[in-house]
């Protein structure tokens, strides 16, 4: 690559309040982002086994029709579309191959790995826990690291984004994370984009270090990109 030539990242999003905080982490002269939202997805997962084959084929649809658009690379935010991965078979060069489809979790997996396994996992959307913590019971066991990790949900936050109300959100997620710094061991884990607001907003007031999503990948793109002429 050159210094003038850009890298194209389509990002999928469940809900449109993920573009800024993505937008924020990709923020180079050299990462052209383009953004694809259906929040219709996460309607279809409450259907059962049938609404969970229905989003798993608009997932490989969504895939493709990015692939597409020109890009290098792929980021999936959502933890649910994340979970509906593992259904898409590799030979159909979607789940990964020529174009890498990079899911949000995996950097904050390696910073719960590399920071000793032990961890609470911060969930306000009780849909994306099953499917997050088993992707990183999988994660850690192929790095042969031991893992302790529990979840905790704070289900009531949730409804208040998806009904707009962003900072009465970002203000009843601060206090559940407030709460889990306090009452907790081991490392606090921001797992949904949606959150991250009020993480800093944690962070800030009680002088911590969260692991969460953003910053996680922002060091991860880093590292990814630092060898590239």
């Amino acid at each position: 690559m050159n210094a003038t030539q850009a890298v194209r990242i389509g990002c999928l999003h469940a809900h449109h309040s993920n573009i800024p905080y993505v937008e924020e982490a990709l923020a180079s002269e050299r990462m052209e982002r383009l953004h694809f939202v259906d929040p219709g997805l996460i309607h279809r997962l409450t259907g059962g086994e049938t609404g969970i084959a229905e989003a798993a084929a608009k997932v490989k649809e969504q895939l493709a029709w990015i692939k597409g658009s020109g890009v290098d690379a792929i980021l999936v935010t959502c933890t649910n579309y994340i979970a509906l991965l593992d259904t898409i078979p590799a030979e159909t060069g979607l789940a990964g191959g020529s174009v890498p489809v990079v899911p949000i979790d995996e950097p904050w997996f390696d910073e719960v790995l590399e920071q000793g396994g032990e961890a609470v996992l911060a969930f306000t959307n009780a849909a994306t826990v099953e499917g997050t913590m088993g992707r990183l019971r999988k994660y850690a066991a192929a790095r042969g690291v031991p893992l302790k990790a529990e979840a905790a949900v704070a289900g009531h936050c949730f409804p208040l984004l998806l009904q707009g109300r962003a900072e009465a959100y970002h203000e009843e997620v601060e206090t559940f994370l407030r709460d889990l710094v306090r009452n907790r061991s081991g490392n606090v884990v921001v797992t949904q984009l949606s959150m991250t607001e009020a993480a800093r907003r944690a962070e800030k007031s009680l002088g911590v270090e969260l692991i969460q999503p953003v910053r996680a990948l922002q060091r991860k793109l880093r590292r990814i990109f630092a060898g590239m002429p």
